[in-house]
């Protein structure tokens, strides 16, 4: 038997060899499991998921990639990169309880066109390739969403990329030169997406659609941080 952190909450498994698919008896959910037959192969497992689970989707594709390259017939690593690839966020929905994902990072590529979810089908089992596919469509209609709210959206001039706040939750120096540069820039005519105030309005809805549109339509990215680990935030 081994030892394994769910995937969505992080919750510990217990799973039985070969077992492909479990029910995580925290958060309820039924998921994928990846090949556990290795110790070393478990722990980078954690380790990636862990990253994955806070969103810090880069540090845990290099992960997955490490365990691909040792392994490279196992479907759960090829579809734990899909799953950065598109930032997907698992959150309990607040009246079914059950964990719904969210898109953080939209494509204009499809999920089914992705090589890496038709890879983790190749070498998925029948039980996990049906999960796989039920998943793949869920996130599919999310993006299809972001990206109609996407497009009807004005172009912009500039993007300003900052952080917020920092881990107290206090508003960062960085909030407040970002501010002042965004009424600069506004001032001078140029159209600026700016967080704190474009999206004021949004409150309630998905962020994510309004964000894509401004980064892919603006000219020119303003990335200002007034510490090097802000620069390294999620």
């Amino acid at each position: 038997m081994s030892i394994f952190k769910c995937k969505m909450c992080g919750g510990t498994l217990e799973i039985n060899n070969n077992e492909t698919v479990a029910e995580c008896a925290y958060c309820g959910t039924k998921q994928t499991l990846p090949k556990l037959d290795d110790e070393k192969r478990a722990n980078l497992y954690d380790r990636a998921n862990h990253f994955r689970r806070n969103n810090e989707f880069d540090k845990a594709s290099a992960i997955y990639e490490q365990i691909l390259n040792e392994e490279g017939s196992d479907a759960e690593a090829y579809w734990s990169l899909v799953l950065c690839r598109y930032g997907i966020e698992y959150v309990e929905d607040p009246t079914s309880h059950k964990r719904v994902p969210t898109v953080n990072r939209a494509q204009f590529t499809s999920i089914f066109d992705d090589d890496n979810y038709k890879s983790a089908l190749q070498y998925a089992d029948d039980y996990q390739k049906s999960i796989y596919e039920e998943e793949a469509k869920a996130i599919n209609e999310i993006q299809k969403g972001i990206l109609a709210i996407s497009q009807k959206e004005e172009p912009f001039d500039v993007f300003i990329c900052y952080k917020e706040t920092d881990n107290s939750g206090r508003r960062t120096p960085d909030s407040v030169l970002a501010n002042d540069l965004y009424h600069q820039l506004t001032q001078e005519g140029f159209k600026v997406f700016f967080a704190r105030i474009t999206l004021e309005d949004k409150l309630g809805s998905a962020y994510e659609p309004y964000i894509f549109a401004a980064l892919n339509s603006a000219k020119v990215m303003v990335v200002l941080g007034t510490k090097p680990e802000f620069f390294n935030a999620v």
